[in-house]
């Protein structure tokens, strides 16, 4: 290990230790911990970035890692503020986007052009999964609504009877015509 190398990794250190420090003397003074508890994963979620940043080409690998454990964090923490728990029913995918973000970000550290086009892609592909099914799940799930109450399953009951009806007359069209209606033919 090299003297720059073990300079950045002490300062990378120095800040998390900041970090934390500062968070333990305001929770001192604040009811911090009841709010607060997901900087627990955000703080070494942001550490592996702050890492990833000046550590240089090595360390540009830890990118994906911090993206994630950061995103994971800040999940949790809006999910604590507004006590909607059960948004993980689509949270999960900006964790996909995430992994993007850190893809993209090591592509950047790297000067990996494949990395940086791959990571672009699976990051817009985490949020538009993350707003499909966010959509979905907040108005027709979560959302006890007229358009959740009753939209939904008329809905449903309307392409099962459409697929029933397009299957029958599938069945009726491709049933080959009885010796009669052939001679009737002639």
């Amino acid at each position: 290990m090299n003297a720059a190398s073990g300079g950045s990794r002490n300062q990378v250190l120095g800040i998390i230790l900041v970090a934390l420090g500062v968070l333990f003397f305001v929770g001192q003074f604040a009811d911090f911990g009841s709010v607060a508890w997901p900087f627990f994963i955000i703080a070494p979620g942001l550490g592996l970035l702050v890492w990833a940043l000046v550590g240089g080409r090595g360390a540009a690998g830890l990118a994906i890692p911090g993206s994630i454990v950061t995103t994971i964090g800040l999940i949790l923490f809006t999910q604590n503020l507004f006590g909607r728990f059960e948004s993980w029913a689509y949270a999960w995918a900006l964790l996909i986007a995430a992994g993007g973000f850190g893809t993209f970000l090591m592509g950047v550290l790297t000067d990996h052009s494949a990395n940086k086009d791959r990571g672009w892609n699976s990051m817009l592909a985490g949020l538009g999964l993350f707003v499909v099914f966010g959509a979905f799940f907040e108005l027709f799930i979560f959302n006890q609504s007229i358009l959740g109450n009753y939209l939904v399953p008329v809905a449903l009951i309307a392409a099962g009877i459409w697929l029933i009806a397009r299957q029958q007359s599938q069945k009726s069209s491709s049933i080959p015509p009885s010796d009669s209606q052939l001679q009737e033919k002639k």
